[in-house]
């Protein structure tokens, strides 16, 4: 029997939860097209102390004086940088799971997988408009990163107004994971995308939203407060059903289109999907295209 989102966020043990998490998962722990020895050549690279000295392609040796090997698309190490959305509106919360505990989780787990086959990892968090590396890559940034991620709190908000993040704009090969719920007074969170994208890039966003973010369904009168500005408004649920739902629904329809980009990969999250389906149907997908 599979342990609860819910039961999984109250370990409060990010490690452990990844891997629970990791073992739920029946197939496919790869998260990146992989790069290795097999039947289709795609790319050389030199030659590394411990490569196998009967992969180095003598040809090409005599030819150039360099001794380079031949890699096909199958396995080897990719550079997987995560990133998380620290404004305030991650502090949602439904039915006891909160946007960001469960954000935490997801990172965790999918750096967990990425740290067993060897991928290298980096930490990247958005805060207040400034995009701030916490981790680099070495040997140990899985460990730097669930410390981290364990203190993060969420608060304040993102500025409407476009900004410029080069730290976002590297060139080498890499896999992005940017996760958040990518909730836009404008245009601010397609404009990073945007920065982020590159031929050599390829960018994976997690939407995470509530149930009732979604579609407002609830009877009465609520205290709705902004977990960014903290203003308040009381309002009935008559006054606002309508024109929420249909806002929401276009928003995220309209959202989701503008995301159709080369190299470019958008899931749409509930709060009440479990974890590991959630990381099995992104690996499953990859693994087709």
């Amino acid at each position: 029997m599979q342990a609860s989102n819910l039961e999984i966020i109250k370990l409060n043990n990010l490690k452990l939860a990844a891997k629970l998490i990791s073992e739920q998962l029946k197939n496919g722990v790869h998260l990146g097209k992989r790069v290795g020895v097999g039947s289709e050549f795609e790319q050389y690279r030199y030659y590394e102390p411990g490569d196998d000295p009967k992969r180095i392609d003598w040809k090409y040796f005599s030819r150039s004086g360099k001794y380079m090997i031949k890699e096909s698309q199958t396995e080897s190490h990719l550079h997987i940088r995560m990133m998380l959305d620290l404004s305030g509106s991650m502090n949602y919360e439904e039915n006891g799971i909160g946007r960001l505990a469960y954000a935490k989780n997801l990172i965790a787990s999918l750096s967990y997988l990425a740290h067993q086959q060897g991928d290298s990892l980096s930490y990247f968090t958005c805060q207040d408009g400034k995009v701030v590396q916490k981790v680099s890559a070495s040997p140990k940034a899985f460990q730097r990163m669930l410390y981290y991620l364990e203190e993060e709190t969420a608060a304040g908000s993102w500025p409407i107004g476009k900004q410029d993040f080069p730290v976002l704009k590297s060139r080498q090969k890499e896999l992005v994971i940017l996760v958040s719920d990518f909730l836009q007074k404008d245009d601010e969170w397609l404009d990073i995308v945007e920065q982020m994208r590159h031929p050599k890039k390829e960018i994976v966003l997690f939407q995470i939203l509530g149930k009732q973010e979604e579609e407002f369904d609830l009877k009465g009168n609520f205290n709705f407060k902004d977990l960014e500005s903290d203003h308040t408004v009381i309002l009935d649920h008559k006054a606002i059903e309508k024109n929420y739902n249909e806002s929401i629904k276009n928003y995220l329809s309209d959202f989701k289109k503008s995301l159709l980009l080369p190299q470019v990969h958008f899931f749409q999250v509930r709060l009440t999907d479990s974890i590991s389906g959630v990381i099995s149907k992104f690996l499953s997908q990859r693994s087709l295209s």
